[in-house]
Formats: structure tokens, C-alpha cells, sequence
């Protein structure tokens, strides 16, 4: 099955209240977890030194809740999205879009769309209430979504080509997974960013606590 996908705790009653706010005003800030270019914390093949650089951008950037294009992506957040949020709560922040169940019986795994724009999934495996994995998926029409994808502070998102990925990350880990082959990188607290590309083209990108992009997650 193909996904279409600042460390917090479960929401409090304040955070409730300020999700309202963000209802009203449309506008929120981002995580503090976003990696940086060049990391040096793993071991990985290097860019060629002619390949093209993608545009950073700011990491206090004001987050827009309806578009995408203005998140960013770090280890344990895709904009409004956080790994140890309610899923409940995340499903009434995202209201620019529709939301629905992966899969029938797997309530606990949202997907978010809206045209235009990479589909989002928020997953919660283990059955606890919690967002366990973020993934965003342009599948064969990446491209597409190159404009609106929301990015990582080194410009890396959907669309963005492997030459631009390895030259934002000369450290980044590949891993030659069976079913999903792809690149790691980590925060070195047991987080990490996992992307996976297609002819040449970042085609999916999963945030979570392995450095595993699942073939199915539910079940």
C-alpha cells in the first residue's frame, strides 16, 4: 500500500485553546526542530559539486494553516502536524481540508487533501490517540507539487530532484530497503526524516521515530 503522508505530549487544555486561536487567526509559527544544510551526525555518499542547490528558507517563517508551501519540515513536525499530538485534535486544526480514513477500520490514519497540493497522512499504528508518522506523497506526478510542497529549512520537499537533496545533505544515509528504498537523515535523538525519490524526483518524505518508510501502516 502506498502512503499518500519541539517534541510535545499529548495535548493540555492551553494547547486546546490555542489551536483555537490558530483556527481564527490562520496563522501559526513553526517547530523548532528543523534540520539544518550539511549535517555531520551520520555517515553518507556525497553531491557532485555541479549539481543544483535549493533555495533555503527562513526557519521563523509564519506558517499559513492553508497552505502548505508554508510549512516546514522538520524531525518531528510537518508544520502543524506534530509526532505526539492527538490525532483528534490535529484532524479539527487541519479545516483547509478534507479529511478521511486510510483504509476502513484504521480510523486512526488521516489523510489530508486538497487539490493542488501533496497528500498528507497522519498515522497513529499503536492505537494510543497519538500522531505517530507524518508522511506527504506526490507519487507519480511529484512535480507538480514542487511549488507547494511544504519544505525542510534547506528547500527539500516534494519534487525537489536527488541532486538537490544529496547537495543540501552530503551526510544523508541510504538505505537500501526491499520494498521502499530511500534516504535517512536524523536529529541524533532517535528521530529522523526519511525521503524516497523516483526517477530522480522526491516522490514521498516520512517523518518518524525509524528510519523506515512503511509499505502498509495499518495493521
Amino acid at each position: 500500500m502506498s502512503v499518500h503522508v519541539s517534541e510535545r505530549r499529548r495535548l493540555p487544555v492551553v494547547a486546546v485553546a490555542a489551536i483555537g486561536l490558530l483556527l481564527l487567526s490562520g496563522c501559526a509559527r513553526q517547530g523548532p526542530d528543523a534540520p539544518v544544510m550539511n549535517p555531520t551526525s551520520s555517515v553518507g555518499p556525497t553531491a557532485s559539486t555541479t549539481a543544483p542547490t535549493p533555495t533555503p528558507i527562513p526557519t521563523k517563517l509564519a506558517m499559513d494553516l492553508a497552505d502548505p508551501a508554508s510549512w516546514i519540515i522538520g524531525f518531528t513536525s510537518v508544520g502543524p502536524l506534530v509526532i505526539g499530538d492527538s490525532i483528534s485534535a490535529t484532524d479539527r486544526l487541519m479545516t483547509a481540508f478534507s479529511s478521511s480514513a486510510v483504509f476502513e477500520g484504521c480510523p486512526s490514519i488521516l489523510s489530508f487533501d486538497r487539490p493542488g497540493f501533496p497528500n498528507l497522512v497522519i498515522a497513529d499504528s499503536s492505537d494510543n490517540g497519538l500522531v505517530e508518522l507524518i508522511a506527504l506523497e506526490g507519487g507519480p506526478t511529484s512535480s507538480d507539487f514542487t511549488a507547494t510542497s511544504p519544505r525542510t529549512t534547506a528547500g527539500i520537499g516534494i519534487g525537489t530532484t536527488l541532486d538537490e537533496l544529496k547537495t543540501a545533505y552530503p551526510a544523508i544515509t541510504y538505505q537500501d530497503d526491499h520494498f521502499t528504498p530511500h534516504y535517512t537523515l536524523t536529529d541524533g535523538n532517535g528521530n529522523w526524516i526519511n525521503f524516497a525519490t523516483s526517477e530522480g524526483l522526491v516522490n514521498k518524505i516520512v517523518v518518524r521515530p525509524m528510519p523506515v518508510i512503511p509499505r502498509e501502516i495499518c495493521g
